[in-house]
């Protein structure tokens, strides 16, 4: 068998990939994710008694868009990641976010007598939180990871940490709903250390699920 008909022999047997079929189960996954985390969230969190005031205060207004903003900045770079030298502008859109989460804190810090700093950043749920985004972040991390497998990711741990933060963005935008905390100094910190640590968890999850 010469060189050619090996080469046509080995292309005979490969399935064509449907166009479109990485994204889709991605955005499948994270749909399943987001009505596991939700029924989760509606069963043992539940939103907070006065949720029409986040929309009237630009403080809760944020503590709900940033992390959101966050979720669908990382979704876009996670499906450019899982593909090979796959590129996306979200990649630059994605470091917005703490930069105006920073600077809003930043201001927040201004406004706030230097005797409050204490109660607003260390609030009365740092428990709560720490453990409710992680927990709501699993099952819509799961599905996105599973969902990854289909992809060809050039760094497999990469990928997996902003498939992290993607999954902690909507699942902290959920969480959002029932916190009680009004400061961006609260959030602002312990928001951002839960959605590291699931972007970590990410990250040593892809580095052995999305390896190839």
């Amino acid at each position: 068998m010469n060189t050619d008909d090996l080469i046509t022999g080995l292309g005979s047997e490969l399935t064509p990939v449907r166009q479109g079929q990485l994204t889709n189960g991605v955005l499948l996954a994270l749909g399943g994710g987001c009505v596991a985390a939700l029924a989760s969230f509606g069963l043992f969190w539940g939103i907070r008694s006065d949720p029409g005031v986040i929309l009237q205060d630009v403080s809760l207004f944020a503590k709900s868009v940033l992390p959101l903003a966050l979720g669908l900045a990382a979704l876009a770079l996670t499906l450019a990641k899982a593909r090979p030298a796959g590129r996306s502008r979200a990649g630059r859109a994605i470091w917005l976010v703490p930069a105006v989460l920073a600077i809003y804190m930043l201001a927040t810090l201004i406004v706030t007598p230097s005797a409050g700093w204490q109660m607003a950043i260390m609030g009365k749920s740092i428990t709560t939180c720490l453990l409710s985004i992680p927990l709501l972040s699993a099952p819509i991390l799961a599905l996105i990871l599973l969902a990854l497998r289909r992809g060809a990711p050039e760094h497999p741990a990469t990928c997996g940490a902003v498939g992290g933060l993607a999954a902690a963005g909507f699942a902290t935008t959920i969480y959002s709903l029932y916190c009680v905390e009004n400061s961006a100094l609260f959030y602002g910190i312990w928001y951002s250390l839960a959605i590291i640590g699931v972007a970590v968890v990410g990250a040593v999850a892809g580095s052995i699920l999305l390896r190839w």
